[in-house]
């Protein structure tokens, strides 16, 4: 067995053109048929072998995909902030006993439309900082569902300036509500 890999290996090395051709589909190079001129250059008529594909002279370019238009949106307001509860201060009297006060960022449906952003009373959940979640109210209150690189948690919220509150070794960082931060 040895030896026929062996007469095989020096038949490819002695026969490169035969065998290249052969198993032109295996490699990165595309051989251009006689009469094709690649899409550019010059050089005649002769097969050519090259490493980039050239077709019919149309290739995907830089911008390969349809153009996207950014739609036209008049100036658009602010967003929308309906802040029913404090979420930094669970506990005040804002929501029943409980509940906790949880923040949601409502996306709009239009693309010129504003988002919403917000709080509200929500039963509290079991959840604690890391505990996998599946929504605000898995999570206890004061902290927020949120899709981490370790996958979807719960986060206890913190404010983007000043001290953060958050447990050793986690910092605040910015998440989709905003102006709040999340330990992580």
């Amino acid at each position: 067995m040895r030896f026929r890999l062996f007469a095989f290996a020096c038949a490819v090395a002695v026969l490169p053109t035969t065998v290249g051709a052969f198993f032109a589909g295996c490699s990165n190079n595309v051989i251009v048929p006689p009469g094709d001129t690649g899409g550019g250059g010059s050089g005649g008529n002769q097969p050519t072998s090259s490493s980039k594909s050239t077709g019919s002279g149309k290739d995907g370019g830089k911008d390969a995909f349809p153009d996207y238009t950014e739609p036209v949106c008049p100036t658009k307001p602010p967003p929308i902030q309906d802040y029913q509860c404090d979420p930094y201060h669970q506990g005040n009297g804002d929501c029943q006993p409980n509940e906790g006060c949880y923040i949601y960022v409502q996306y709009p449906s239009d693309p010129c439309g504003q988002e919403t952003y917000g709080a509200l009373c929500l039963m509290a959940g079991p959840g604690q900082q890391g505990d996998p979640c599946q929504g605000a109210q898995s999570c206890g209150a004061g902290l927020a569902c949120v899709v981490t690189g370790s996958g979807t948690q719960c986060v206890q919220l913190c404010p983007l300036t000043g001290p953060s509150g958050c447990p050793s070794g986690l910092v605040c960082e910015p998440i989709d509500v905003e102006g709040f931060g999340g330990c992580l």
